[in-house]
């Protein structure tokens, strides 16, 4: 194992600089019945980023860190598939010989399937792993997110009683895993983890304290349109691990779309390469996106031409890229394979729609007969039988190089400080503290055990295995905010055979202020999962105990 030190400084991902030269864009809101275009000044310097989004910026100098490179190792698309007939009734009775699917226009041989999920097989309370972790198995997941930074103060208030209403109208015991997030200025944080316990869910969005869209009402597009990407992305990273379907239960306005046709070559492929990688992560992850907009009475957003095959396309089953040509938040939810709710007073029937279409879905995989990995979109289409019924499922990917990705190493960091400011679980690889214990001038030092069987195995010297992570060691106080933090390349050498039990364990070292009160670790490997775990409070307690009477 060998391992390498280095700092973490205003940390952007490839999405953020997309957003840092969004010069001369166009963008589209829907605003009640209107469309309004809103026109950016010119160029947004990098630098006054860090003051909209505070949270991207790390506190230790920075320098320069090589560039990571990622091997992918299969291409297996993962469908989860929606039937409903033309009066929009979930049909659950269909046989694999009812599908046939196609990529590209190429015919796929379909290698499983797997009927809708029964119910009763979801446990009630997830037992925990070996690390800590609820473990859900492949039960379906729901994240309801109450978007209070795209939605008018008033507007938030009825979603939020639509919600509550929602809860109050099912059983003590939920169907499936739900949680509930919040979206607001400062970002994206849970105020309940799994549970398929009506009543908890209930009190903890009865307890939350509402705040000011101050953002929407600023018109500061930039910034939303960033932050609500950026929180789509770590959705799907945090819940990664988890392997059944995830759906994202969106109650709010949508976020602003993007006119593509005034912008420069150079412009276009940062917003491709932004919308591209965030659809790739909701494909790895398996989640699909409802969105539930509280504007009643409104009409839809803008229909969005492109040459993307459907019955409402320009020219139908064609591969073009739906987004060559602009973004458009609806169809962006389509391309995941879910739903956009809007115009209607009964959010609480919406989300009840959204959860049942979630919970009754079958699955079906195949790897590609034409597995060309340029990044380029590649339409799916999936057909039934009967041509009555209709089908909502994924509608296409950007499959990545398939002997190399390469990955900068902001980007890596970029993901790993949101896991470790975002109060998140992410349960992508398995990581525990075995001990933190003080030295010498107020320094702990912390052994991280990280579990090999989650780790993405690479060639190593000979016939051997390796793994490559990088890992970071935070602080931070009362109001999760990043106080100081020290980040670690490492290189694993894995066991041949690994036990079930095989774990290797990581020396951290971090200066913990007195203010401290969580000290988190996240590890990423070269596959995008993330692992997170926070120290027990009581021995963060114990060490700024000692820390002061080594003063």
């Amino acid at each position: 194992m060998t391992s390498q030190p280095y700092p973490m400084n205003r940390v952007y991902s490839h999405m953020n600089v997309f957003f840092i030269i969004l010069s001369t864009l166009s963008f589209r809101r829907r605003l009640y019945a209107r469309q309004t275009p809103i026109s950016l000044h010119l160029a947004i310097l990098l630098c006054s980023l860090t003051a909209f989004m505070p949270r991207l910026c790390l506190s230790v100098p920075a320098q320069d860190v090589p560039i990571t490179t990622l091997t992918i190792q299969s291409q297996l698309v993962v469908l989860d598939v929606v039937i409903t007939d033309k009066a929009g009734h979930l049909v659950t009775n269909l046989t694999q010989d009812d599908f046939t699917v196609s990529e590209n226009g190429a015919p796929q041989n379909i290698r499983n399937f797997d009927a809708p999920h029964q119910v009763d097989t979801i446990p009630v309370a997830a037992p925990k792993d070996k690390f800590g972790r609820e473990e859900w198995g492949d039960a379906p997941l729901t994240m309801i997110v109450i978007d209070e930074m795209n939605t008018p103060f008033e507007e938030t208030a009825y979603s939020r009683e639509e919600v509550d209403r929602y809860l109050k109208s099912q059983p003590s015991l939920l169907k499936q895993p739900t949680i509930i997030l919040w979206l607001n200025d400062s970002g994206i944080h849970p105020v309940t983890s799994f549970s398929r316990d009506r009543d908890a869910l209930i009190k903890a969005i009865d307890s939350h304290k509402a705040s000011l869209a101050d953002k929407f009402n600023r018109g500061a597009v930039i910034e939303q349109l960033s932050a609500s990407l950026s929180a789509i992305q770590q959705l799907a990273l945090f819940s990664r691990g988890s392997k059944g379907d995830k759906q994202i239960l969106w109650v709010g306005r949508s976020f602003p779309g993007i006119d593509g046709t005034v912008l420069d070559k150079k412009q276009l492929d940062l917003m491709q390469k932004a919308i591209s990688s965030t659809m790739d992560l909701l494909m790895r992850s398996r989640t699909t996106i409802y969105v539930i907009d509280p504007t009643v009475n409104a009409a839809p957003p803008a229909q969005f031409i492109n040459a993307v095959g459907g019955p409402d396309t320009l020219t139908p089953f064609s591969p073009t890229d739906p987004f060559a040509t602009g973004f458009n938040f609806m169809s962006f939810v389509e391309q995941t394979g879910g739903k956009y709710f809007y115009g209607r007073n009964d959010l609480n029937n919406e989300i009840e729609d959204s959860i049942a279409r979630n919970t009754s879905f079958y699955t079906l995989t195949y790897i590609p007969t034409d597995p060309v990995q340029d990044g380029k979109y590649r339409k799916i289409d999936i057909r039934m039988k009967d041509p009555k019924l209709i089908v909502q499922s994924k509608q296409g990917y950007y499959p990545a190089q398939l002997d190399q990705t390469v990955i900068a190493a902001k980007d890596l960091q970029f993901d790993l400080h949101e896991a470790v400011v975002s109060g998140m679980t992410y349960n992508g690889v398995g990581v525990r503290f075995n001990r933190c214990q003080l030295g010498t001038q107020g320094i702990a030092t912390c052994e991280v055990a990280v579990d090999n069987n989650s780790l993405t195995e690479e060639p190593g010297p000979g016939d051997s295995e390796r793994a490559s992570i990088v890992g970071v060691l935070s602080a931070l106080d009362k109001n999760s905010v990043l106080i100081t933090n020290t980040v670690y390349k490492f290189a694993l050498k894995l066991p041949d055979h690994p036990v079930e039990t095989s774990y290797t364990n990581l020396p951290m070292h971090l200066t913990v202020p007195p203010n401290a009160k969580t000290i988190r670790v996240a590890v990423r490997d070269t596959s995008g999962r993330i692992g997170t775990t926070d120290l027990d409070p009581s021995q963060v307690k114990e060490l700024i105990t000692r820390q002061v009477r080594q003063k």
